[in-house]
């Protein structure tokens, strides 16, 4: 039988030890928030070039710096958008605002007439609205906007408070998006996911709250789930068992056949006022996950991490050393990562931690914490542990 190289290199490091040395255990149970396959898809090898060598390193962490997960992501919106038709807005489109100095903007759907800002104008209790400042397409990517062409912003001078005003433009003809974004208000909303990266087939959690100044308020919302290629489909926003807004999203199995990032658009009202967020997140095949026991050494400080791919491509485990110190906490002390190509089947990869990066004072029992793996080949975190071996 025919050992690949990555086999080899594994076994060699097992050959090179005692029997003892090594020792066999479950991966600890996943925690919540983990993210561990339950299934897996078979895709043709990626296309282009790709490093095949097996490469494996480790770097020495200080123990007193304490490792924290990354900040999760929190949209907060103080703005709103419409679609609205060309004859609408030659009429005058009913804009809501809720403090002074809101800023409007208007952008041309594909094949609308571009919009000037001299054409623009906002009336309120029977009466033209003086703007701060109105600009159009080219003078805001003269300053550096980003936006496309036949764009006007026009910003409410600030004796213009919170109201009902209506917004028209002349010679509107087609589609446009109508933006309302108000710096100063009270009122925002704010959403995030449970996570940044899923699995196709998956459900992600989005939760949502809509404040004044630093107070909860009711809310109402409903929510629409964009693939990258711009289809939609509705999804229901209700109170979870904390009694918050949420949507619960469930993504196709094959979700992640799409390039690109999904988005969850929110579309809220509180205390009248309309807010409208997005939150995005990667969503991936499973192609790999993590399989059987870890065998650890603590003699050597290496793990051997099994894993089993349904599709060729090149894989990645790291992982971080937590050691124990004199008065019984566990410290980060190393960290390692290991990747090499594998075809379809099972196999494994080595975490080899080196003994030097342990401080005096610190040793077992270790743990190994916040393992990963990840297809490198397709850019996608596959599987987490935050907590995968004690030893």
């Amino acid at each position: 039988m025919r050992m690949n190289f990555n086999a080899a290199l594994v076994a060699a490091c097992l050959a090179s030890l005692p029997f003892h040395a090594f020792a066999a255990q479950p991966l600890l149970p996943p925690a919540r928030g983990d993210q561990v396959p339950t299934r897996l898809v078979s895709l043709p090898a990626p296309a282009g070039q790709f490093e095949r060598a097996p490469v494996s390193f480790s770097w020495a962490l200080d123990p007193r710096v304490a490792l924290s997960p990354p900040t999760p992501y929190v949209a907060e919106s103080r703005e709103y958008w419409r679609t609205v038709d060309g004859v609408e807005l030659q009429k005058g489109v009913s804009v809501q605002t809720s403090a002074p100095g809101a800023v409007i903007r208007i952008s041309p759907g594909r094949g609308a007439a571009p919009i000037e800002a001299k054409q623009v104008g906002v009336t309120g209790h029977g009466k033209a609205v003086r703007l701060e400042q109105a600009a159009s397409a080219v003078a805001l990517q003269a300053a550096g906007m980003d936006v496309q062409a036949g764009t006007a912003v026009v910003k409410l001078a600030r004796e213009n408070g919170a109201g009902a005003y209506s917004l028209h433009a002349r010679n509107a003809k087609g589609r446009y998006v109508v933006h309302v974004y108000e710096p100063e208000s009270a009122v925002r909303l704010k959403a995030h996911a449970d996570r940044q990266h899923a699995l196709g087939g998956e459900t992600v959690t989005v939760t949502l709250e809509a404040y004044r100044d630093d107070r909860s308020i009711p809310a109402q919302a409903e929510a629409l789930l964009v693939a990258p290629d711009g289809s939609s489909l509705p999804v229901r926003v209700a109170r979870d068992t904390a009694g918050r807004l949420a949507a619960k999203v469930k993504l196709p199995a094959q979700a992640s056949s799409a390039a690109g990032l999904w988005e969850l658009q929110l579309f809220a009202t509180a205390d009248g006022i309309a807010r409208d967020a997005r939150t995005a997140f990667g969503v991936a095949a499973p192609t790999a996950r993590l399989r059987g026991d870890i065998t650890v050494s603590g003699a050597q400080l290496r793990a051997v991490v099994p894993l089993e791919s349904a599709s060729p491509g090149r894989y990645e485990v790291r992982g971080t050393l937590y050691a124990t110190a004199s008065d019984g906490s566990l410290a980060p002390v190393s960290q390692a990562h290991s990747a090499a190509w594998f075809g379809r089947g099972k196999g494994s990869l080595v975490l080899a931690f080196d003994r030097a990066h342990v401080p005096s004072g610190y040793g077992a029992p270790y743990e190994i914490r916040d393992l990963q793996l990840n297809d490198q080949s397709r850019m996608a975190p596959l599987e987490t542990r935050s907590r995968a071996a004690r030893f």
